[in-house]
């Protein structure tokens, strides 16, 4: 699993480079793009497009008999069965191009968290850096925390000695960034050294608020950083940064929406001038 993160993350990489540079709209307006031109080949290419044509003509013809026979219950109850039955027809149809289309998708989404869904700390905003503990079996939760150590860079203020939580199995420190910058801090818990990166800038770029376990589970859902050795008893390591937020008509409706909304917006757009029926 490690080595798929690798080479997807350093593929994602490669296409947010020149993104980066852009605001984050305009970053997800051109991947969403992309995104619509994928999505038209896909069913251009692995659906029986006259097929899909004909199935919605007989939905809109279905649509329209229902319409013009509503005072016919014989005849609106047969439109109606035709409706379903054709509206079947079409996702039966439509399957085959949809899997093509959502795997690489949903990939591609999980990569997207880490460029859009956050803002870098700002200089002089607190955060917290916390390292997640296993919990041996039988053992109480209080038992064998490990002391343990930071080393931060300069720029990078810790503001707090460890606070041990013996009940959650964490570590907390609170830090204070001086100027922005990449860094790269060090924790020592028990046996086990560490580093975790942190980024203090605004601007569009991979940030891993979590550096995950050897768990398959963990390093699908947080792909950005290499996975925490095994056998170091520590399952996560979690800067906090803020949610990069994405305001539409006074409401934070967070970027995959924004980035679906123009995926569609641009395959309904393009679809004739693909020649595709969707």
């Amino acid at each position: 699993m490690t080595a798929v993160n690798r080479t997807l993350t350093s593929l994602f990489d490669l296409v947010m480079g020149p993104l980066d540079r852009l605001p984050p709209v305009a970053g997800l307006a051109v991947l969403a793009l992309l995104t619509a031109v994928g999505v038209l080949l896909a069913f251009k290419w692995t659906s029986n497009q006259a097929a899909l044509a004909a199935t919605k003509r007989s939905i809109q013809a279905a649509v329209l008999e229902m319409r013009l026979f509503n005072d016919d219950l014989r005849a609106m109850l047969r439109a109606q069965g035709e409706v379903v039955r054709h509206t079947f027809t079409y996702v039966r149809l439509s399957l085959v191009p949809t899997l093509w289309a959502i795997l690489p998708i949903l990939a591609l989404m999980l990569h997207m968290e880490f460029h859009f869904g956050y803002t870098g700390l700002a200089a002089g905003q607190t955060a917290l850096l916390k390292v997640a503990l296993e919990v041996a079996p039988g053992a109480r939760a209080a038992d064998d925390v490990p002391t343990p150590a930071l080393q931060a860079p300069g720029g990078i203020d810790v503001e707090t000695p460890a606070v041990v939580l013996p009940s959650a199995r964490e570590i907390v420190w609170r830090l204070t960034p001086r100027r922005a910058g990449s860094y790269e801090l060090r924790v020592r818990a028990g046996e086990a050294v560490f580093d975790k990166t942190l980024v203090v800038s605004d601007a569009v770029e991979r940030r891993s608020p979590v550096r995950p376990g050897a768990g398959f589970v963990a390093q699908l859902v947080y792909p950005s950083e290499p996975p925490l050795p095994a056998g170091t008893g520590v399952t996560a390591v979690t800067i906090t940064y803020p949610e990069r937020p994405y305001p539409i008509a006074g409401w934070d409706v967070g970027w995959a929406a924004v980035y679906i909304a123009l995926t569609l917006v641009f395959a309904v757009a393009l679809k004739g001038l693909f020649g595709v029926t969707l």
